[in-house]
């Protein structure tokens, strides 16, 4: 490691990416969801928070469902498959109309009303090409989260000109209520250079 100028008892962080886009490719789906609970229906939220480098630019949700900077990212609002007993939220993001300020994209889930997400089994992430929607480009499962409020489960960002798709997985305060504390943990993230 001292080859690369790594000082000993550094800390390394490593970044996985699930996916390069395509430059052909126009459109992506996140599709994140959830189980019910055991008893009952209740709801995750799945957000998306653009940003500008470190400068935070809007947030796209289930009650701002589509981007006031641009018309590039849109959400479903709540989607419920009550006898799959399915809760989803899906973002659309257009890539290629991106305005160019717009380089980072954090996808979140969040608990509404319970403290964490242990009430919900199973959040978990899948990314298409709409055109394709059984050929997944990649998916990441959230296991680790249920006793988190919430968690960032992935990132989009633009480098080099090309869009790349990392898994994040980190846990969070914070929610669809409040987005205080995922936005403070963003930030942690990107100027730690994690994403």
């Amino acid at each position: 490691m001292a080859d690369y100028g790594v000082e000993p008892n550094s800390v390394l962080h490593l970044i996985v990416m699930l996916y390069a886009i395509p430059t052909g490719l126009d459109n992506i789906v996140f599709d994140l969801f959830w189980t019910y609970p055991q008893s009952g229906c209740d709801y995750l939220d799945a957000s998306v928070l653009l940003y500008s480098g470190n400068k935070f630019i809007e947030v796209v949700d289930y009650r701002r469902t589509e981007s006031i900077v641009c018309n590039s990212v849109r959400h479903s609002g709540d989607v419920m498959d009550h006898k799959k007993r399915l809760g989803h939220h899906t973002i659309w993001v257009n890539f290629k109309t991106m305005v160019p300020q717009v380089n980072k994209l954090f996808f979140t889930l969040s608990a509404w009303e319970s403290p964490n997400i242990s009430k919900y089994p199973n959040p978990s992430l899948k990314c298409f090409d709409p055109k394709e929607p059984h050929k997944q480009l990649c998916s990441d499962k959230m296991d680790h989260a249920a006793y988190s409020q919430a968690i960032i489960m992935c990132a989009a960002c633009k480098l080099d000109g090309c869009w790349k798709i990392f898994s994040v997985r980190t846990l969070s305060a914070g929610n669809a209520k409040n987005y205080g504390p995922l936005r403070s943990k963003i930030s942690n993230l990107i100027a730690e250079n994690k994403v």
